[in-house]
């Protein structure tokens, strides 16, 4: 009973409350706020989505060729030219030809049974207990260097071109004979998986990867010298994402957990490290550990006063000449457990370069911060400077490089912020490739960038600096103001797979793409897929340009066109609009072809233009195919001629777009423009039309890449819908204020609470703060005890716990004196 009791008052006290604040009029408020909270969250959540879009959306590409594997052959791209490639796979490297993808030669190279056996003894799956191809490089004598991961027992083997006889006796193709087989540990990762790099640099082999079968034992190796044995200074759980080679350096990029943070949590860094290739180690005891070893951190960030940092590194180019300068581009993401970024973000050489003359990083303790070393505790020869013999040095200098690799100061990008940033939940940008040096119509040149995603998607885009930006570079000024333009946006592989490496080809225009089961070519540039003047020069594309004599959009490094022609037009770092002022101005006239056959003059096609003259009586099939690649076709419609013979079964209606910059130079006894027509057509103008198929012409206008009002149409109704969310929303909250006016005058007279709060607020003057019991207010209020105030007084006096009952009851009675269905719900659920 005493339980009973307990839940009732705490019941009433809950109605109460709820009462309470339906009266006062602070329920309607919160309800309101939440309700904007959840109509304002997906524009919140849009907030960080990317800011530019591409004018080609997602859609399967055109694939020029494939070479299909398995997903587990984990396929890696060896080396390759202009017309052949080297690809790394399971117990095999392939030797396949550009064009057309297909295999010429193959390496098979499998692990013995008793490797396969003991790598399934420690553990690994059946998969892993194989031979994946993880390094090549052409030695001096002709001679092949190929190392594998051999089920978890790396190897390396040298091959040399078989005798002639055997190769006679063996068929077509050359052969290989292994001359020396050894062992690859520090040379060759143990699993496809483990991320590691090598350059092959003067005749030697420099690799990143790890020395032992856990994986936890990083270096960076060349012959007898590598990175100190678990020291997390130099380096502390990297992984490597490439090599480069730059006159006497080679240089690592990887990301590793950060020591120099290490006091205020745990955050990974990408980091860039150099060594000499003459570095010969040390003196004495130090003879097999790197004198010139030196990193310094990677800064990939968006400014501000609090920069917003891509920390971890994923891909990089090779070194790529941009007119005077020489870059790196590269792929950064944030962690995996923050919100999905991806930025690319280009290095000068120089700049890395000079990171590795500046101060030096030092912690005096474990518990002290990491600060720089002042110049005077430096020792001469200045610590990772390339000396004739580093046997040589002093030990307090090997020493000093030994516990001093971190440099103070971070490599800054070029513009000082990423060139192209995504913020999208559905995918992080995973490689990069660069078709370099693209030279446009108004004679600059643009570096257009092709990243890869972990959805299979191709995203290809350029940045447009401003002349003030150009001369800013170095400093790091202005770069809020960098343009990017992202040209388009692929589908090349199901949303499944990931991009693993892009190639560019630039003689042939063929991107090369590969994933871990599959290698596809790709065109470099989708010119053909835009059909009218106002689409080329929107994409803003520098290898594409608009034709004005044949009315196509080409690509400028196909057809080699001469710079400064004025047959062509193009348009970069502008709007729409502007684009559109370029074009010229068309106006709509109407193609009628008939049916299958055609009887004398009757249901003849005729070309009209809408100033009122007949260009041409068009009677051949082949004009009208002519015809329809030069012009957009806008409209379709499919009509009986009633007039004609029985032959005539029917009749396609286009309408095309005619240049009315060329009507005047209409040929009077052709009525046809000398100038835009080209002399598509006879002078007798006596053509024979097919009938043109409506369902195949609809088709080609639902294509996004042919039609640009498909494009307006998406666009009309992105925005009618977000019309009517706002027009659904005002309704709602229209519908809750007047609401909540009329309950207000319909439980004004009726309510015996709201009496009493009227009654406690019409005599505020008096200032009394009691609330123990009705009779001392109500007394304070009317001190005539005999007015007509006495009932309500009585009223209050009396015990009311038996109306204070936790029934459905009850609350049902109360509840048509209150607002709106909301609130009887919500009493109702009480």
């Amino acid at each position: 009973m005493q339980k009973e009791k307990q839940r009732k008052i705490r019941t009433n006290k809950s109605v109460f409350a709820i009462k309470t604040l339906i009266n006062c009029g602070t329920l309607y408020p919160m309800l309101l706020l939440q309700l904007l909270v959840v109509a304002l969250l997906p524009h919140a959540m849009h907030a960080w989505m990317p800011d530019v879009r591409p004018d080609l959306q997602p859609k399967q590409d055109k694939i020029i060729a494939k070479f299909l594997g398995n997903s587990t052959d984990c396929f890696k791209i060896l080396a390759y030219d202009d017309a052949t490639i080297l690809v790394g796979a399971k117990d095999i490297m392939y030797n396949i030809t550009l064009d057309g993808l297909r295999e010429i030669s193959r390496l098979e190279w499998f692990s013995s049974d008793a490797d396969r056996e003991l790598c399934a003894l420690k553990g690994k799956r059946e998969t892993d207990c194989h031979n994946y191809i993880r390094v090549f490089a052409r030695l001096d004598n002709s001679q092949l260097l190929l190392c594998g991961t051999n089920s978890y027992k790396p190897r390396c083997r040298h091959y040399a071109p078989a005798t002639s006889e055997l190769s006679a006796a063996a068929g077509s193709g050359q052969r290989y004979e292994i001359v020396r087989d050894v062992e690859a540990q520090g040379l060759c990762p143990y699993s496809p998986a483990h991320n590691s790099t090598y350059a092959f640099a003067e005749g030697q082999l420099y690799s990143a990867t790890v020395a032992d079968f856990s994986g936890s034992d990083p270096l960076i190796y060349r012959e007898n010298l590598r990175t100190e044995q678990y020291d997390l200074k130099q380096l502390n759980q990297p992984d490597f994402v490439g090599a480069v080679e730059r006159d006497r350096y080679v240089m690592f990029f990887f990301r590793e957990i950060s020591m120099e943070y290490m006091n205020f949590g745990k955050t990974i860094y990408s980091r860039v490290g150099r060594v000499c290739k003459n570095d010969r180690g040390g003196p004495y005891t130090l003879s097999k550990s790197w004198t010139s070893f030196l990193k310094a951190r990677l800064n990939c960030s968006v400014p501000g006063e609090f920069p917003f940092y891509f920390d971890e590194i994923q891909s990089i180019t090779p070194v790529v000449e941009s007119g005077s300068s020489s870059l790196i581009y590269a792929v950064f993401t944030t962690s995996v457990n923050a919100i999905p970024g991806s930025a690319v973000c280009a290095f000068s050489v120089d700049d890395i370069m000079d990171a590795f003359e500046g101060s030096f990083k030092s912690q005096k303790d474990s518990q002290s911060q990491w600060l720089p070393i002042q110049d005077e505790q430096v020792p001469e020869p200045r610590p990772g400077k390339c000396v004739e013999d580093s046997r040589m040095l002093s030990s307090i200098a090997v020493n000093f490089a030994k516990t001093h690799p971190l440099m103070e100061t971070a490599v800054s990008s070029i513009y000082g912020r990423p060139l192209l940033t995504k913020v999208n939940l559905h995918h992080r940008l995973t490689t990069i490739a660069i078709h370099a040096q693209i030279m446009a119509l108004n004679g600059e040149y643009y570096d257009v960038v092709y990243t890869g995603t972990d959805d299979g998607r191709i995203t290809k885009f350029i940045n447009i600096p401003t002349p003030s930006q150009q001369q800013a570079a170095n400093t790091n000024t202005g770069a809020d103001k960098l343009k990017t333009i992202l040209i388009s946006e692929m589908q090349v592989l199901p949303t499944s797979v990931p991009i693993r490496e892009l190639v560019v080809f630039s003689k042939s225009n063929r991107l090369l793409i590969v994933s871990d089961g599959s290698i596809l070519t790709v065109p470099l540039h989708h010119c053909a897929h835009i059909v009218d003047c106002l689409g080329c020069l929107s994409l803003q594309d520098p290898n594409c340009a608009w034709d004005q004599q044949n009315h196509e959009c080409k690509s400028l490094v196909a057809k080699n066109i001469k710079l400064g022609t004025k047959s062509f037009l193009q348009s970069l770092n502008t709007t729409k609009k502007a684009a559109a002022a370029l074009c010229p101005k068309y106006t709509r006239g109407t193609i009628m072809a008939d049916g299958p056959h055609i009887g004398g003059g009757v249901g003849s096609g005729v070309v009209t233009s809408s100033i009122g003259i007949d260009l041409v009586t068009a009677q051949q099939p082949q004009a009208v195919e002519d015809l329809g690649k030069k012009f957009h076709y806008t409209k379709i419609g499919v009509q009986a001629d009633a007039g004609a013979s029985n032959t005539v079964a029917e009749s396609s209606i286009a309408t095309v777009e005619v240049p009315t910059d060329n009507v005047g130079d209409v040929d009077p006894s052709t009525g046809v423009s000398n100038d835009y027509l080209l002399n598509s057509f006879s002078d007798d103008n006596k053509i024979t039309l097919h009938s043109v198929d409506p369902d195949e012409l609809m088709h080609s206008l639902s294509d996004p890449f042919l039609s640009q009002a498909t494009i307006n149409e998406k666009k009309i109704k992105v925005a009618g819908k977000n019309l009517y969310w706002a027009l659904a929303l005002i309704t709602f909250v229209v519908g809750i204020m007047v609401g909540h006016y009329t309950s207000r005058r319909m439980c004004k007279a009726t309510s015996l609470h709201a009496s009493h709060r009227n009654h406690f607020t019409s005599n505020s003057q008096f200032g009394v703060k009691h609330h123990n019991t009705g009779k001392d207010i109500n007394l304070l209020m009317n001190p005539n005890h005999y007015s007509n105030q006495k009932k309500p007084n009585l009223d209050l006096e009396k015990d009311r716990s038996h109306e204070c009952k936790n029934s459905t009851e009850n609350l049902e009675k109360e509840i048509p004196c209150k607002t709106s269905t909301l609130t009887k719900v919500k009493r109702t659920y009480i």
